[in-house]
């Protein structure tokens, strides 16, 4: 079982004790999101960049209803991924739920009849499932305090992190924050993407700091 970014994004997205979103990322979790899903149809080639537009190359569904649900919503796509977001978001007020419901069905996450997503501490040590979200961490570490080489989902998935405000959830020490925020700030135009995607990331920078 793999995890989509689009699910490892909302995993790192919740507080931990208290299954509730981090306020930090409140503004910017829903754009987040679609930004990651729209990446992640990049990197199983449904979707590529030209220009800074969206160029649908494979309209295929993938087995993963919220992957599928906005690679209908780009229909031709033409637009850049920023604008997009913009233009698809009202029709995706529940992706936050969606994605969690993803999670709930992996046995991830779990439901209280107080209707609060909570990560249970004494069970999910001994929840297998639970070492997906802590191999992220482990790896998104390794990359900044080891000089770790990143994958494109991981350069993706840190990005997304740094735009949503959540590399605090990650990177809990001071020094290692400092560290981890000028990685993050580079790591966009790391050779390990080409170029199209890297000047994706670089324009969705600019639109999270609108939000």
């Amino acid at each position: 079982m793999k995890l989509s970014l689009a699910e490892g994004l909302m995993l790192i997205a919740l507080d931990d004790e208290e299954g509730r979103l981090l306020s930090a990322a409140e503004h910017s979790i829903d754009h987040g999101l679609l930004a990651i899903l729209i990446l992640e149809l990049s990197l199983i080639k449904r979707v590529g960049f030209e220009s800074n537009k969206i160029v649908v190359k494979d309209s295929t569904g993938t087995g993963n209803k919220v992957l599928d649900s906005v690679l209908k919503a780009i229909g031709g796509g033409g637009d850049s991924v920023s604008a997009t977001i913009k233009k698809i978001a009202s029709g995706f007020d529940s992706i936050q739920d969606d994605v969690i419901e993803l999670l709930v069905q992996r046995g991830i996450l779990k439901v209280e009849s107080t209707k609060l997503l909570w990560i249970p501490v004494s069970e999910r040590m001994d929840n297998a499932n639970y070492a997906f979200e802590q191999e992220i961490r482990d790896t998104l570490k390794a990359v900044v305090q080891k000089g770790q080489k990143p994958t494109p989902a991981i350069i993706i998935l840190m990005s997304m992190i740094s735009n949503c405000k959540i590399l605090e959830e990650v990177f809990q020490e001071k020094d290692e924050l400092i560290d981890a925020v000028k990685v993050a700030k580079d790591i966009t135009n790391s050779p390990a993407i080409d170029p199209e995607t890297q000047t994706v990331l670089n324009d969705l920078k600019e639109h999270f700091l609108t939000l």
